[in-house]
């Protein structure tokens, strides 16, 4: 038996939603013959906007629903299976609703936010259904706090091993010890570091272990550094593009709900 998820909840139920009213939409829109050219003036082009006003204003309650952990209106599965596939025909409906009228103007721009609202949204999706379970995959069974403990536990057993070391890899191991997992918040989106000083006391430990096989101990432990750093710095490199698509979807939601507030507005002033 297939258990629920956020595509195929009862039976992909919303999904048949969000596509019969994309289709009686579109269909109304077709046999609909104005004596004007078709836009958001005539009765199908409010009742469209009328629904996709609707529609905007219930998919943006979600942030506050998901927040509301004793709420019993529904789980939260099935409220985010609702946000993806009527947020993805509401597109249709707007489109409709504008009768393909776009200008430089106040009701342009809030069909310009909301399609950059589902674009984004759409993008989120993505991100959170591969970034959860890359970033767990990533850690293998551990957390940041864990890894970030063995790393500082692993700098305290080099600097104990190290001291019998000549002063180049000394120097090395000091500078290793103070390799943070990024050098600067830039290098998050990149998820790597140009110039590590673990990678590079490795390289140079690993030459020496020909001659000096003591050293072997010593490699070990930056081996295992160098592997928690690579951990890390993945996990965060995921968490920092999820972060990244809220500080995007957020702000356009309620750009959004603004534009939204000022084109229906400006309808009944100027009506």
């Amino acid at each position: 038996m297939i258990q629920d998820n956020l595509f195929n909840y009862k039976h992909f139920v919303f999904l048949k939603l969000a596509v019969a009213l994309a289709l009686l939409s579109s269909i109304a829109y077709l046999v609909h013959t104005p004596s004007i050219v078709a836009n958001g003036g005539t009765w199908l082009g409010y009742t469209l906007g009328t629904i996709g006003a609707l529609l905007i204003v219930w998919l943006m309650w979600l942030g506050v629903r998901k927040r509301q952990y004793s709420n019993e209106a529904g789980n939260l599965r099935a409220w985010v299976s609702a946000h993806i596939y009527l947020g993805v025909a509401l597109t249709v409906v707007a489109t409709l609703h504008t009768g393909f009228q776009i200008g430089w103007n106040v009701h342009s721009l809030a069909y310009v936010l909301m399609m950059a609202t589902i674009g984004s949204g759409i993008w989120g999706l993505t991100l959170y259904v591969q970034g959860p379970k890359a970033m767990s995959d990533v850690l293998n069974r551990q957390s940041p706090e864990q890894l970030a403990s063995l790393v500082e536990q692993l700098d305290r057993e080099a600097g104990k091993l190290g001291k019998q070391a000549d002063s180049t890899l000394q120097t090395l191991l000091a500078a290793s010890a103070n390799q943070g997992v990024f050098n600067r918040r830039t290098n998050a989106w990149r998820g790597q570091v140009a110039d590590c000083k673990t990678e590079q006391t490795v390289d140079v430990l690993q030459q020496a272990l020909q001659s000096q096989p003591a050293l072997a101990e010593l490699y070990r432990n930056q081996v295992q550094r160098l592997r928690a750093l690579k951990q890390l710095r993945r996990y965060y490199h995921l968490r920092f593009w999820m972060d990244l698509w809220l500080s995007v979807h957020v702000p356009l939601s309620f750009g959004l709900l603004a534009a939204l507030l000022a084109h229906v507005l400006s309808v009944f002033i100027y009506w």
